[in-house]
């Protein structure tokens, strides 16, 4: 399909492709735009002004789908009249509760009333538009955007590390909650973090917080980026994210919660719609006191429950589930094969859902990041294929068992498990051959040392080799896994045979 991303949020070109300083426009336009081209539609982006007449080249956008998102200029009710009048599906997105706004809500009310297919951030915003216009909205939640890390909660005492991160219109809920800051620092010092924009207001309340109590609290305003967010985390023991009282029952994202709980990062957040599925995991409407205390109290317990959120997270909102929503949304309605490359690395293959426990190797990014011992974000009898090219030899003996009964979960009865791996017993005999000249880290040793133990110019332990297999070894790992069917193929990927093999076994 030939789907186009229209959005008055301004992108910018990034050093990974296009970019935008709004979350919305991330979240809404440029991931799901992402997501849709790698599962093999055509994707365009097109940005508007906020008032005034549109660009000639948005009303001549050569669509099956116009998916509009985050639009405030009236003049997009012609441009959406004009496209449905060729035949174009248009999907209006809203991630802003404005239908009551005395100037934005009449236009948010005729977009919703033209739209083919109304989506949300939200079930809260769903509500919201059901009630302002009588029409079902499609959720469709933000998809996690940062790093994954390994949960962490072991502040370096005697400071708690503490963070807060957002845009300044959030900053009522800092000032509203400002005693529960009071509370913590008289009972633990604090090192708090303020990421957002260097303004006067966030420059005076960094000093108004620092004169708390001196020798107790110490406050460092950060300027805003998507990468100071990043790197904040990363140095973070907790995240507090206070919500002003008069913005309770506003609309709004989990973004930042998700983003800190991807982060591996204990969040303090108060009650609102949009974080209280989160309770299961982190204090929602306890207090920041309360909350800190009972994490100090509890620390393994509250990597458990981190870890748990993450879980939630891979199987609500990564990039692939984001993905397959917008597809649905689009009107889409092929049933195409799911597909999974587990364990990817650089190698993102067309036509598969790449899925690796890395951010990124070698500047290339999977669909999925989750761990192989755990497909949380697939369900039960889902893909049609699961293939694993050189990734099986990096598991220990004693949990490889578990692993591959884990991706077989996933496949539907007759789907097909396909791996591929170095051939120990062609290694072996290689090697034997001439001892004196295989036994090299360079490559003489590609087909045989590497294949014992890895390739060493990574220089990363998550590349060592850690067991290594025959094809009657890795066929007998296939048929404990339950599957039926088994063969060894020719291999197809690195160097292929001899010194790699493929074993394919079916799920009866």
């Amino acid at each position: 399909m030939r789907i186009a991303f229209v959005t008055m949020a301004p992108l910018r070109q990034g050093p990974a492709g296009p970019t935008s300083d709004f979350a919305s426009a991330r979240y809404r336009v440029l991931i799901p735009a992402q997501q849709l081209a790698r599962l093999g539609h055509s994707v365009a982006l097109a940005t508007i002004p906020a008032t005034g007449p549109l660009p000639p080249s948005v009303h001549a956008l050569e669509c099956d789908t116009l998916v509009l998102s985050k639009s405030y200029n009236p003049e997009c009710e012609r441009l959406v009249e004009s496209l449905k009048a060729r035949g174009v599906r248009v999907v209006c997105d809203f991630c802003d509760d404005h239908f009551g706004h005395a100037q934005i809500g009449p236009h948010f009310r005729r977009l919703a009333e033209l739209a083919d297919e109304i989506t949300a951030a939200t079930p809260a915003m769903a509500d919201a538009i059901a009630r302002a216009t009588g029409r079902t909205a499609r959720v469709i939640t933000d998809p996690v955007e940062g790093p994954r890390r390994e949960p962490r909660f072991e502040p370096r005492l005697p400071a708690l590390r503490l963070l807060w991160f957002g845009h300044p219109s959030n900053l009522p809920g800092v000032i509203d909650k400002a005693h529960e800051l009071k509370a913590l620092v008289a009972r633990i010092p604090v090192r708090l973090t303020l990421v957002t924009e260097a303004t006067e207001e966030t420059r005076g309340l960094a000093r108004a917080f620092a004169n708390f109590e001196p020798a107790r609290l110490t406050v460092e305003l950060v300027a805003w980026s998507v990468e100071a967010t990043w790197a904040a985390l990363n140095q973070a023991d907790a995240v507090w994210i206070p919500v002003a009282a008069q913005d309770k029952n506003v609309v709004k994202s989990p973004n930042r919660l998700v983003e800190s709980l991807w982060a591996g990062r204990l969040v303090i957040a108060d009650a609102i719609p949009a974080y209280e599925p989160f309770a299961p995991y982190v204090p929602v409407g306890k207090g920041l006191d309360a909350g800190i205390a009972a994490a100090l109290a509890d620390p393994e317990g509250t990597r458990s429950r981190l870890r748990e959120a993450q879980r939630a997270i891979g199987r609500a909102h990564s990039g692939f589930e984001c993905g397959r929503r917008w597809t649905q949304a689009a009107g889409d309605s092929s049933e195409r094969p799911l597909r999974l490359n587990l364990g990817c690395g650089d190698k993102i293959l067309p036509g598969y859902v790449n899925v690796d426990v890395v951010e990124a190797r070698a500047g290339m990014k999977p669909d999925v990041v989750c761990d192989l011992h755990d497909l949380a974000p697939f369900p039960d009898a889902s893909a049609d294929e699961v293939l694993s090219v050189h990734v099986v030899e990096h598991f220990w003996r004693w949990e490889i068992r578990d692993v591959v009964r884990e991706w077989a979960r996933v496949l539907k009865p007759g789907g097909r498990m396909i791996i591929e791996c170095p051939n120990l017993l062609s290694a072996c005999r290689t090697f034997l051959e001439n001892p004196g000249e295989f036994a090299h880290e360079d490559q003489r040793g590609q087909r045989t040392m590497w294949v014992f133990y890895g390739d060493p110019h990574w220089k990363d332990p998550l590349m060592i080799h850690r067991w290594g297999y025959t094809p009657e070894s890795l066929q007998a790992l296939l048929a404990d896994a339950g599957l039926a069917d088994i063969r060894q193929e020719p291999a197809q990927f690195k160097l292929r045979e001899p010194r790699d093999m493929r074993v394919v076994g079916v799920k009866a």
